[in-house]
């Protein structure tokens, strides 16, 4: 009995040194998955660029691939999460909404508590 609870005690401590934590994909669902890392991160690179196709871009993605994205999360919300304005000579733009920046600011609330509510459990239970 005392060797199993020493290799037990090897083993968390092994877990310590080498440094491994718990991660969490926080994703809110509707009839179907609609917003998680990816569309948090296309809204913070919208904020930034100021356009939805510059977003993509700098994020690797298609834009017809972040359009569904948005289209998705806002037919699943009921509401504008992105503003945009038609392309033109000069191009397009688009701004996250109020509502989409509220969201926006949520969710990362919502994720920042989860994973340290996660960290909390894991250490409770791994060490």
């Amino acid at each position: 009995m005392a060797e199993h609870s020493r290799t037990e005690n090897n083993r968390a401590d092994d877990l310590m040194e080498r440094k491994i934590r718990p991660r969490l994909k926080v994703q809110l669902v509707g009839t179907e998955p609609f917003f998680g890392p990816g569309v948090r991160t296309l809204l913070e690179w919208i904020r930034e660029e100021g356009s939805v196709r510059d977003a993509c871009e700098k994020m690797g993605l298609s834009y017809s691939k972040g359009r569904k994205m948005l289209e998705r999360a806002e037919r699943e919300l009921g509401y504008t999460i992105v503003e945009r304005s038609p392309g033109g000579r000069n191009g397009g733009s688009a701004s996250v909404s109020d509502a989409g920046l509220r969201l926006l600011l949520q969710y990362e609330r919502f994720e920042k508590e989860l994973t340290e509510a996660a960290e909390e459990k894991y250490r409770e239970i791994f060490y």
